[in-house]
């Protein structure tokens, strides 16, 4: 196979645009046009890729998010989204309602209503519209959205009722999987800004106003945090979409400089030593199991891609492929699916590749298996560090490694294979620093270079065992057990030979199991998992309710 990296597809970087600032003017209550200011090198940057198809993909993206959420008001950074989306805009006497927006937007097919991620570091705003209408999108909805956002209050009460809700019910009880991975990425950054999930927390949702929204639009979207991608390099185009969102004042420009130079750096939370977190729910059927540590590797590092290649090899996200997906689906039925990760990937369990616009300053290398039965808890817990530890010291093979690369190349194609993946994908470039040399633009040329002694050089150096944390979320009733076996621990086996189905046998008047090698190296395999010790203290094992989480942004239970 031939790949070519984004094959005739031109992506361009124009920054600090003269003829126009991004922003928001009813954010910062000014109308003043910014047409022929000198360039203060602190407005947006336009990201385009220069696609020929009719459909038009546009981004505006923030550089701000939960991590910016005061605090006490966790969620507001996602509130402050949904309310330019759902607030309504425009004239306050003729309002566009989030009923109005539907009916204009309609007509020009679904992509072109727009929807919001709201990341730690990123705000989003997406949508897609056909060539031949921009003009009128612009006009009617783009701009306006954009620039004149109403806050109606009673649209506000309904979102903090409705986040409150998904975070009372959904969260915590209709998604096991989704439940861990939040928690997990909470627990790691506990006590940090990056402690505040997206989604916030009941009582920060339920103490937001509407002036706190208005406050934070106006400190938060302005243009030096500003980002806008379209897909399309045509000036026709551009224009149209740059006029749209153009209008703030030039003192906000300075005050964006300096609220975006005060951002915290604050760094994970390494666990201390090995930590187990249990999460009990009221009917959880089988048991999510994950395991994580803070991780000192981003995109534009140069261990990043010898560690994803050696990723790749590990636990590729829904995948066959990966080490972990081979040992415990493939081999021993005990699940559907074992990945690993060195990035936040937002919605995992709903997504095949990751979507773009989850930047962040701070990454994590996880581990998720997907939900088992309670009783093997425990000794897939002694499989995760087992295998980590085998995987840091063994390293892989040339030819291990020259699989892992074929795979990553394979899997760029799914990750470049949309105009709105790469406008995405290009945009992140900019938070990283990468511009001009972007994760999409040099991978396949990166990956080429990696080689065997980089790979197994970057595993020693980045990956570890000796300082875990655990959070398994698993029923009520079975945690005790789980509890009681994490504390002692003992040698914890999972399936015994009948489980496997083994092929039986009678042998002088014993039945006995008849295993073949391969087998005979699942069972020797099966007995270093059990034994692997744990080393977990009695008091870093901790257990909450689902019910109590997310009331607020602390977590009781865990170490500063």
């Amino acid at each position: 196979m031939t790949l070519a990296p984004i094959g005739g597809v031109r992506m361009n970087v124009v920054v600090a645009l003269s003829v126009v600032v991004l922003a928001l003017s009813a954010c910062a209550s000014l109308s003043v046009s910014m047409a022929g200011q000198k360039d203060t090198g602190s407005g947006p940057k336009l990201v385009t890729v220069d696609s020929p198809s009719p459909l038009i993909e546009i981004r505006v993206a923030f550089r701000t998010g939960s991590a910016d959420d005061p605090p006490g008001k966790e969620g507001l950074a996602s509130l402050t989204a949904r309310m330019i989306l759902e607030g309504g805009f425009g004239d306050p006497k003729k309002p566009v309602t989030k009923e109005k927006l539907a009916e204009i937007t309609q007509p020009w097919g679904g992509g072109a209503s727009p929807s919001a991620r709201v990341d730690k570091d990123l705000t989003t705003f997406s949508m897609t519209v056909p060539e031949e209408v921009l003009g009128e999108f612009t006009t009617k909805v783009l701009g306006p959205m954009m620039t004149q956002p109403l806050f109606n209050e009673d649209e506000l009460r309904r979102l903090i009722k409705e986040r409150a809700e998904d975070i009372g019910s959904s969260l915590r009880f209709e998604s096991t999987e989704n439940l861990g991975l939040v928690v997990m990425d909470t627990v790691l950054h506990v006590a940090t800004s990056y402690g505040h999930p997206p989604i916030g927390t009941v009582k920060g949702i339920q103490s937001i106003t509407r002036d706190d929204v208005r406050a934070f639009c106006e400190s938060r979207y302005v243009p030096a945090a500003s980002i806008v991608g379209i897909s399309s390099a045509k000036s026709s185009v551009t224009s149209q979409v740059q006029a749209a969102l153009s209008g703030v004042g030039s003192g906000r420009v300075a005050a964006s400089a300096a609220s975006s130079a005060t951002r915290p750096r604050e760094r994970g939370r390494m666990p201390h030593g090995r930590e187990v977190l249990v999460v009990t729910t009221p009917s959880a059927i089988a048991s999510g199991v994950h395991a994580g540590f803070p991780l000192d590797v981003k995109r534009g590092d140069a261990d990043y891609w010898p560690l994803y290649v050696g990723n790749v090899a590990f636990g590729t996200h829904r995948d066959g492929f990966g080490y972990l997906y081979k040992r415990i689906r493939e081999q021993r039925g005990y699940n559907y699916g074992d990945y690993s990760y060195l990035e936040w990937f937002p919605d995992r369990f709903a997504l095949m590749f990751p979507p773009p616009n989850a930047p962040r300053r701070f990454q994590d290398f996880t581990v998720w298996l997907r939900p088992v039965q309670h009783a093997y808890v425990v000794h897939l817990m002694k499989a995760i560090g087992s295998e980590l530890d085998r995987f840091i010291a063994d390293g892989l093979t040339d030819e291990e490694v020259a699989l892992a690369k074929n795979k990553a190349r394979v899997l760029y194609l799914n990750l470049a294979e949309t105009n709105a993946r790469l406008l995405g994908y290009r945009i992140d470039d900019v938070v990283y620093g990468m511009e001009g040399h972007g994760f999409l633009d040099e991978y396949l040329r990166s990956i080429d270079a990696v080689t065997p002694a980089q790979v197994n050089a970057a595993i020693k150096k980045h990956l570890q065992t000796a300082n875990l944390e655990f959070v398994v979320v698993t029923d009520e009733k079975a945690a005790p057990a789980i509890v009681d076996a994490i504390k002692r621990d003992g040698v914890e086996f999972g399936k015994d030979a009948k489980a496997y189905a083994f092929e039986q046998v009678e042998e002088n008047g014993q039945k006995l199991y008849k295993v073949s090698d391969a087998q005979l190296d699942i069972l020797r395999r099966d007995g270093m998992w059990a034994s692997w010790p744990l080393l977990v203290k009695p008091d870093d094992v901790h257990v909450v309710k689902a019910a109590d989480l997310f009331e607020t942004a602390f977590f009781p239970t865990m170490k500063p």
